[in-house]
């Protein structure tokens, strides 16, 4: 279902470096990891280690085949239904009965988003990118891709730092795999009033990152929900007052801190005015915008973000594609 591409000459000792006699013997020669340990001396762990240095160095290319996993039947369906660009169905496979593994679908989606994004950037794209912990993971292993004046670009401004997750870390690292440069939004994600935003965002050196949003060509997030559960709490960017202020307003979902309900309608509150990031109105410009969702919990903020116009690729698992195709949407 992938195609692998190795870039390694023959060579009987590897100029001694295990990384390439694993990666050689696993993915030319077709040993398991469990026979390339033995034959090196060395336990499955290492082994596991060593491919995976191998793929995020750029030595191994591995792609999604979207000619396999964008023309299965139900995938040609949703695409027709939404008018989507492209729609990627990542399958269950091995992963049965495990939909509710928040921390495996989060790993399946950055490994699915990591290869379509690879595949589809191009010379002199802008890339706006959201933030959160599916993307920062991606950012980690996605394989290296050399592209020409590529900028990437934050989407909402940066929040205090986490243990496992650093906003201006996730961009960076995506423009460092794109051989491209970073423009990032030195400002926090909120701020305490309308006025201290507006006047952020008229400082010269902020304005200039802000104005780069408006020359996307590409756009990269993750859905999120307007659950107590959802990470914009659990990093400080709203109480769960303010998240229930939404919902009450009939928010479902939310993209980079802009809210939605489940027509896609921007729903608006006194945060919005707070808010230092891209706007929905602006999102829905962007010509290419990929969209990453799975788990029972994004079904209708997936659907809101379809119907809201804020997406033209889709990337999604097995339950939500269930989902897509059962929705009934209303005639005009």
């Amino acid at each position: 279902m992938t195609k692998v591409e190795v870039g390694l000459q023959n060579g009987s000792l590897f100029n001694d470096n295990p990384i390439l006699h694993a990666t050689w013997l696993y993915y030319q020669e077709g040993k398991s990891q469990s026979e390339v340990a033995d034959l090196m001396g060395v336990s499955r762990v290492t082994v596991v280690k060593y491919l995976q240095a191998a793929r995020e160095s750029g030595l191994v290319q591995i792609s999604l085949d979207v000619n396999v996993f964008g023309a299965i039947d139900a995938s040609l369906r949703i695409r027709e239904k939404f008018g989507l660009h492209r729609v990627i169905i990542v399958p269950d496979g091995e992963h049965v009965g495990k939909r509710n593994d928040r921390q495996l679908m989060q790993e399946r989606l950055s490994r699915a988003g990591g290869m379509y994004l690879n595949q589809v950037i191009e010379n002199n794209d802008v890339l706006g990118v959201a933030w959160g912990r599916t993307i920062h993971q991606m950012s980690k292993t996605m394989t290296p891709k050399s592209c020409k004046n590529v900028t990437v670009v934050q989407m909402l401004g940066s929040m205090p730092s986490q243990p496992d997750l650093t906003i201006i870390e996730s961009s960076s690292q995506i423009a460092y795999k794109l051989s491209g440069r970073v423009a990032s939004l030195h400002v926090p994600a909120v701020v305490s009033s309308a006025r201290l935003a507006m006047e952020l965002q008229a400082e010269p050196i902020i304005r200039a990152n802000f104005d780069v949003l408006t020359q996307c060509t590409k756009a990269f997030f993750v859905v999120g929900n307007a659950l107590d559960e959802n990470p914009l709490i659990r990093v400080g960017v709203l109480s769960k007052k303010e998240m229930q202020a939404y919902r009450d307003l009939g928010a479902v979902g939310v993209i980079c801190g802009r809210f939605y309900d489940k027509n896609g309608m921007p729903v608006v509150a006194d945060v919005d005015q707070r808010i230092l990031g891209i706007s929905l109105a602006q999102l829905r410009l962007i010509e290419r915008k990929i969209f990453l969702a799975g788990g029972e919990q994004g079904y209708v903020a997936t659907l809101g973000a379809l119907l809201g116009g804020y997406v033209t690729d889709l990337i999604i698992d097995e339950g939500t594609a269930e989902f897509l195709l059962a929705c009934e949407l209303a005639t005009s």
